[in-house]
């Protein structure tokens, strides 16, 4: 195969990837009003030596991962664990699907404290607004 053909090839594959990425955020973009009960970082080692993470926030409606998102523009999302307070509510916007079966979750691409008796302020942990 010559190097040309190659190169086309791979820029077809990865523009199909990008694009399904990209109407799928679009398409399942929603927001949900939630109160954090827990969060944490979870972690995972492949055969090869390669170590993944990724945040979970654990709500009274479900849980939500919160990970960078090329496609959305997210790049803050240990900003974002930061801000998220444990017995504080906000409104979440997340992108994607819930699969129990392949531990996927929708993800947080942006979170707005809503002020409350219990949990009045939050400090803005470097979001942009």
């Amino acid at each position: 195969m010559q190097l040309g053909t190659l190169i086309l090839t791979f820029a077809g594959v990865a523009g199909v990837a990008l694009g399904a990425d990209y109407l799928v955020m679009k398409n399942t973009e929603q927001t949900v009003h939630a109160t954090v009960t827990d969060k944490e970082r979870v972690t995972s080692s492949s055969s090869d030596g390669s170590t993944t993470s990724k945040y979970l926030v654990y709500t009274d409606k479900e849980v939500f991962q919160n990970t960078d998102s090329m496609v959305a523009g997210k790049f803050n999302s240990s900003n974002v664990q930061g801000y998220l307070q444990k017995g504080c509510a906000y409104d979440l916007k997340v992108i994607g699907f819930r699969m129990p079966f392949f531990s996927a979750y929708q993800n947080i691409i942006d979170a707005v404290h809503t002020p409350t008796e219990t949990c009045p302020t939050v400090a803005n942990a470097g979001l942009k607004r």
